[in-house]
């Protein structure tokens, strides 16, 4: 059975942001959600409960949902079966949900706002199932029955900031490693990465720094060792790539050195004269062309300025700067006769070119007269860009070569909704790497009822604290490995408490790895990825997990989830989600 929600432009936007919708009230009591701006239709719609309709209702905008979507048993009937009210969130699934516009403008109108919106990241994924009403007749909206509030609301909250909370660690988690590569190829792009940071730096250098002798072996060097590891890599066959990168920066060079030894002229104090003197010159010529004009073209130039002027005065009539006399007119024709002579003159009068060359030339020595500005910036500035597209085009190479598994089930973390927990197997790992993990996990989700948009240093900080103590209550923590991991958390607590000046991070524990990647870089995914990257830590789907489940779901910007709307089961992963969603609500029950 087919159920419909009444719902205007800017609500809807929101159900994108976290792939469902609830309550209003509900935006209100829980720790995600936009909770300021939410409008209340005075038809259609209450305030405790969401209006289900049994018919397609007369509105702007209306979601069309499967009745699977729906947990029937909490339907309360209304107005003799053609309205129901729901008390809880409606999660969103592909292919059981679709979403009704006046018309097609509407739907441009719609997803062209969306973009603007970091948050709204499910747009792409729902689009196909945007369509525009029919000309059936509709029912008018109406809301009559009870608005209580719901009999055990605090329970579906807090379902509804677990969910948010451990969604936003699984779709994390599948972004992490969508976008994770080889070993070999993270010291590949690291290599690559440190060479492009070098030669950005050469053109900090070039162009503002006052040397007059620059060491260009340093970039040289850089150069050919990251051809050599390139060379030795599955991408041997694109070598050929850096012998662009090479003449590029021989270029740079050569370029360079012209310009090092032009801005030394310019700061001679001969350079000055000669500036002066080119002044002077300019001025004397600027003077002969003038009474070379005057003397022979001057009432051509002013008859031809008679007409401008008239077509300056009939644009002004019509609100423009120039209107202009039309084709075949009189005084168009003369006007192109009177181009003709001016140009004619100039041309021909070998007194007037030579002085036009010689101004001319003297201008564009001029336009480089400010010390440090030379004719060479503009080419040099090109290369440098050059340089930079070469290396991002070989880094995209690289980074489209991602971790795969022959089955898409692999792609899931191994979570499990227990009584009293949730936990999550990890293979190839210590045990007691694992253990750490799934206390710290537990520990964030179970603090998914607070709005933890922005991660703070004191709740990192209280975090590595319970963590720690946790941990350490445990028999494993009194384990080889499990002491080099209490004395980690130990010594990174003192750091963040200036307690110590540094703390070390295990080799050997990836898992803690990533634990103290996220740790140390809380506040963003494209810093976890930065510091892994540059660190050569492996199982960046675990940080990035602990990240999305801190920030949760309705938070995490479109810039990470579309790495997997094109590139994942959307089913798999709805139904996977679902499953998470049931067994949470069970455990409420």
């Amino acid at each position: 059975m087919k159920y419909w929600i009444v719902i205007d432009s800017w609500n809807l936007m929101e159900t994108f942001t976290t792939e469902s919708l609830s309550p209003h009230i509900f935006y209100l009591k829980r720790a995600f959600g936009n909770d300021l701006t939410r409008y209340i239709s005075k038809n259609g719609e209450l305030f405790n409960n969401l209006v289900l309709y049994k018919e397609e209702p007369l509105s702007h905008f209306a979601i069309e949902l499967d009745g699977s979507l729906l947990d029937k048993s909490l339907l309360t009937e209304q107005n003799k079966g053609e309205t129901f009210l729901y008390p809880k969130t409606v999660y969103y699934q592909k292919g059981k949900v679709r979403f009704r516009f006046k018309n097609q403008d509407s739907i441009k109108a719609f997803i062209a706002e969306s973009k603007i919106i970091f948050e709204v990241k499910t747009i792409d994924k729902y689009s196909n199932d945007f369509f525009i009403e029919t000309d059936t007749p509709k029912k008018i909206p109406s809301t009559g029955g009870n608005d209580s509030l719901p009999f055990g609301i605090d329970g579906y909250i807090g379902v509804d900031n677990l969910f948010n909370s451990i969604k936003g660690g699984v779709v994390s988690y599948l972004c992490g490693l969508k976008t994770s590569t080889s070993l070999e190829n993270q010291s590949l792009i690291l290599s690559l990465t440190s060479l492009k940071n070098m030669i950005a730096g050469l053109n900090t250098i070039v162009m503002m720094g006052e040397e007059s002798v620059i060491d260009y072996s340093q970039y040289k060097i850089s150069l050919l060792k990251t051809r050599n590891d390139f060379l030795c890599s599955p991408y041997k066959d694109k070598v050929n790539l850096f012998e662009v990168l090479k003449h590029i920066l021989d270029e740079i060079i050569s370029l360079s050195s012209l310009r090092l030894k032009k801005v030394a002229e310019q700061k001679s104090p001969s350079y000055k004269f000669e500036i002066e003197r080119l002044k002077k010159k300019k001025a004397e010529y600027e003077d002969l062309l003038y009474k070379l004009e005057d003397s022979n073209i001057r009432e051509i130039k002013e008859e031809l300025s008679r007409i401008k002027g008239q077509e300056v005065k009939m644009g002004e009539l019509e609100g423009k700067k120039r209107k202009f006399f039309p084709k075949g007119s009189h005084e168009y024709e003369r006007k192109q006769e009177l181009k003709f002579q001016i140009n004619k003159y100039k041309e021909e009068n070998n007194e007037y070119k030579t002085a036009y060359r010689e101004y001319k030339s003297i201008e564009a020595l001029l336009s480089y007269s400010i010390v440090g500005v030379t004719q060479y910036d503009a080419t040099i500035s090109s290369l440098f860009i050059r340089f930079s597209d070469n290396i991002n085009d070989i880094l995209k190479l690289l980074k489209s070569s991602l971790v795969r598994d022959d089955q898409e089930t692999d792609f899931l973390p191994n979570l499990s909704v227990l009584k009293d927990d949730i936990k999550i197997e990890i293979e190839n790992v210590s045990l007691e790497e694992m253990v750490l993990y799934n206390v710290i996990f537990h520990l964030i989700v179970s603090n998914s009822s607070e709005k933890q948009n922005v991660v703070s240093d004191s709740k990192i900080v209280e975090l590595v604290e319970c963590a720690g103590k946790k941990f350490g209550e445990s028999e494993i923590s009194k384990s080889e490995v499990g002491n080099h991991i209490m004395n980690t958390l130990r010594t990174f607590w003192m750091y963040k408490k200036q307690k110590a000046d540094s703390f070390d991070i295990p080799k050997d524990l990836p898992l803690l790895q990533a634990i103290m990647s996220f740790l140390i870089k809380p506040r963003g995914f494209d810093q976890i990825d930065r510091f892994m990257l540059n660190r050569g830590y492996q199982l960046k789907k675990y940080a990035y997990m602990l990240w999305g489940a801190t920030v949760g779901y309705a938070s995490i910007p479109k810039t990470l989830t579309n790495i997997i709307n094109d590139n994942f089961n959307e089913n798999l992963l709805d139904n996977y989600l679902s499953s998470i969603y049931k067994s949470l609500e069970n455990r409420n029950i």
